[in-house]
């Protein structure tokens, strides 16, 4: 690695493409011929000096200013080369066992998991609050009060079901967010004045699906490891 020789590349580089930028927006075609090939000399003296072997964890901007000026060279990392330490091989090994032991707790599951069916379950419930929209809710201000929010507890369980029906594992905080929906959705359809019995109806019978949805999700879903993982 001879970092001199990177650098002032590197710089050669840098300015071609500044000119090339000048060139073209004045339209002078020679000024951005000679740029570009000064960029391609920058780019070609930078790999000469081992720009893609330099491998660090971290830059030294004093050590490489003094390595410029000196013009001292360092070994690089040539390809395919591996650390070969005990303490690295040690943390690959670590690194490997959490990798395995995520992905057991992820994909194993109990088998009475009703995680994904309830996260269908909540899609199809939002698919009805949506379309209950357009059919049930009657222009006045009562109406648009229910469908506001309806229309976000509708996204709310959508996003939930989506999370719940796609993904594996255990969805503790998706559940808690199906359940407070489904309980703000039943209150509202007891509780809360409508233009129309049909839409309380809706948002009572919902409610309850998706706080069955949420319990059903919190429950059944039991992660556990492989012997030895």
């Amino acid at each position: 690695m001879r970092p001199r020789l990177v650098w002032s590349g590197l710089a050669l580089a840098l300015l071609g493409v500044v000119v090339a930028g000048v060139g073209l927006m004045s339209s002078a075609w020679l000024l951005v011929g000679g740029a570009v090939l000064v960029l391609v000399i920058g780019a070609c003296l930078s790999w000469a000096g081992g720009a893609m072997h330099d491998a660090t964890t971290g830059l030294d901007l004093r050590d490489e200013l003094r390595a410029v000026r000196d013009g001292t060279t360092h070994p690089g990392v040539r390809a395919g080369a591996q650390t070969g330490s005990p303490a690295a091989r040690a943390e690959a090994a670590r690194q490997t066992r959490v990798t395995q032991q995520v992905l057991d707790q992820a994909r194993h599951t109990s088998a009475s998991d009703w995680t994904k069916p309830a996260g269908w379950t909540l899609l199809l419930v939002a698919a009805v609050l949506l379309v209950s929209q357009w059919e049930l809710v009657a222009h006045s201000a009562t109406g648009r009060s229910n469908s506001y929010l309806d229309t976000a507890v509708a996204t709310v369980l959508a996003l939930v079901g989506l999370r719940q029906a796609l993904t594996p594992g255990p969805h503790r905080i998706a559940a808690a967010l199906g359940g407070l929906s489904g309980l703000g959705l039943t209150l509202n359809g007891v509780l809360a004045p409508h233009d129309h019995l049909s839409l309380a109806v809706v948002e009572t019978v919902g409610g309850l699906v998706a706080l069955l949805c949420a319990a059903a999700a919190t429950l059944s879903t039991r992660t556990r490891t492989r012997p030895g993982s």
